[in-house]
């Protein structure tokens, strides 16, 4: 006689729940140690983000390699959260920073992984701006070295720390040049920069400057006025000639003056044409640039200049009756009926620049921004 065989599922039960209870074991790590994990990456990107941005400025304003290097990591570390960081520089002056935060798991750790690293990766640079917005429209001369004008900045090289003075060049027949030694029977256009006698330029002004038609419209002093108190509205590119405006009326720069004390942007220059009746891309072939464009003018100039980057100043004083008298202007021996504008070039970053590089001149303006 045979009994029937009882088997008990009780054995299978266990299994199944013990499976079931790793399943859900890796359900909590990936939900808990996956969400930590998210959230560390995004530290990580942050702190990475941070230090490329400080790097890169640091290496565009002083040049310093281990300095640069040394700021994108106390960013990346000190003042945000990564744990770990590496930074670089290459060749082109982009500055790449890797960040790593390592932390031990939730729940990972029954699944063989106590711990996980967030890493993320930026790079940052620093680039002369090709456009801007908000800007003086006062030509800022980069041409070469001219014959008596002894500076002793290379071409387009600023000197951020001395006073330069940009003068009304159209009060006399001829501009106004940096010379030394002063009280030497030099003619009337030249002027003692040097007044320190410290073989270094005091003041710089040499080269022609106009008020720019920067949208064709020929406005004149109004049109100026307006552009000074509020800021031309419009972009200016490099690699563009825009012509010049006679607008050397008391008015402008009174309206200068009410803008001493700010930061503004100038654009620069560095070849000017002067060929009545056409436009600089058919009377100065020899000067035109196969990347040039021209911005027509509706005004009585002929003069058309040819910027090529932007250089932010900071206005210090405006010397145009009833304003002035300017250290600068009377340090110079400049005749009273000359209007100036004086102040420093800065390097800093300016609003209403683009945020592409433009391939332009340093003139002590630029964009800083992330590539990667």
């Amino acid at each position: 006689m045979r009994f029937p065989i009882h088997r008990s599922p009780r054995g299978q039960s266990m299994i199944t729940v013990a499976i079931l209870l790793f399943v859900f074991i890796g359900m909590l790590a990936l939900v808990l140690d996956g969400g930590y994990a998210y959230l560390q990456r995004r530290a990580a990107q942050t702190a990475a983000d941070a230090g490329a941005l400080a790097g890169a400025r640091e290496y565009c304003l002083v040049g310093d390699v281990n300095l640069a290097i040394n700021t994108a990591l106390e960013y990346a570390l000190n003042r945000n959260t990564a744990i770990e960081a590496e930074a670089s520089i290459d060749a082109d002056g982009i500055v790449t920073v890797q960040t790593h935060i390592p932390f031990t798991t939730f729940f990972g750790q029954v699944l063989g992984q106590p711990t996980i690293t967030s890493s993320a990766i930026a790079a940052a640079a620093c680039f002369v701006p090709g456009a801007a917005v908000g800007i003086l429209p006062v030509a800022w001369n980069c041409s070469p070295p001219i014959e008596g004008f002894p500076s002793h900045s290379k071409d387009c090289d600023i000197l951020f720390d001395k006073l330069y003075v940009i003068m009304d060049s159209k009060s006399s027949e001829k501009d106004f040049y940096c010379q030394d030694p002063p009280n030497s029977g030099l003619p009337l256009d030249t002027l003692d920069c040097d007044y320190d006698d410290d073989g270094l330029d005091d003041l710089l002004a040499g080269g022609d400057r106009s008020w720019l038609d920067l949208n064709g419209g020929g406005g004149g002093s109004s049109e100026l006025v307006d552009w000074i108190n509020g800021g031309f509205d419009g972009i200016t590119k490099i690699h563009t000639w825009y012509g010049g405006q006679s607008g050397v009326a008391t008015d402008v720069f009174q309206a200068a003056a009410g803008r001493v004390g700010d930061y503004v942007l100038f654009p620069v220059f560095d070849a000017y044409c002067d060929q009545p009746g056409a436009l600089p891309e058919y009377s100065c072939p020899e000067l035109y640039h196969s990347i040039d464009t021209t911005v027509p003018s509706g005004g009585a100039s002929t003069l058309y200049y040819h910027v090529i980057s932007f250089a932010y100043f900071r206005i210090t004083c405006v010397d145009a009756p009833p304003y002035g008298p300017c250290p600068g202007h009377e340090a110079a021996g400049l005749p009273n009926q000359v209007k100036t504008i004086e102040g420093y070039f800065v390097k800093k970053i300016p609003p209403g620049l683009s945020g592409k590089p433009g391939g332009g001149k340093d003139a002590g303006a630029y964009t800083l921004y992330l590539i990667q």
